[in-house]
This record gives C-alpha cells, structure tokens and sequence, in this order.
C-alpha cells in the first residue's frame, strides 16, 4: 500500500519550529500593539468580594457565646426567651417560604 501527499518529518519538524518562533515574537519588537485581556468589576461585585472576605474574618463558631452558655446551663442560670425562640421559628418559616 503507498501512501501519498505526506510529508517527510523533517519538514513537519520546521512547520513546527516556525510557528513556535512567530509565536514568541515580541509584537512590541515588531512595531505592533500588545493585546491583553483584562477584566473589570462591576460595584456590585466588588461590595459582594468585600463582604465575602469579611465573613471568611467570622468564626464559624462563637466560642465566647458558646463558653457563657455552658456556664449558665451548668449552674442553672439559662433562662430561654420563650417569645425569641418562637419570633425566630416564625422568621426562618417566612423565609422558607418566600424562597
């Protein structure tokens, strides 16, 4: 079986070293403009990275709150507001509803 219109590898070799070298061109050197991407931020996504990073400053868990509860339930002291524990059910049940 022969196989015709390939080219040697050599050739293929230089196709591919000049492309590698019109690649690493500097358009500057060229007397050409150098394109670059660039992006750029809305407002409202700038205040949106600002809050961000100040949640990531919050610690997961309150270990002062934490400490101060466990000292009152142990000496018995802890007395729920029965009316905030209810406002906030009722809270959390109106934003499961209006998501």
């Amino acid at each position: 079986m022969k196989i015709s219109g390939y080219k040697p590898t050599g050739e293929i070799f230089k196709a591919y070293q000049q492309n590698k070298i019109d690649k690493t061109k500097s358009p500057k050197a060229s007397g050409g403009t150098v394109q670059t991407d660039s992006l750029e931020l809305s407002p409202e996504a700038r205040a949106k990275q600002e809050i961000q990073a100040k949640l990531k400053e919050i610690p997961e868990v309150r270990e002062d709150l934490v400490n101060r509860l466990k000292k009152e339930i142990q000496n018995g002291t802890y007395k729920p507001d029965a009316s905030k524990i209810a406002d906030g059910i009722i809270q959390e049940r109106l934003l499961d509803k209006e998501i």
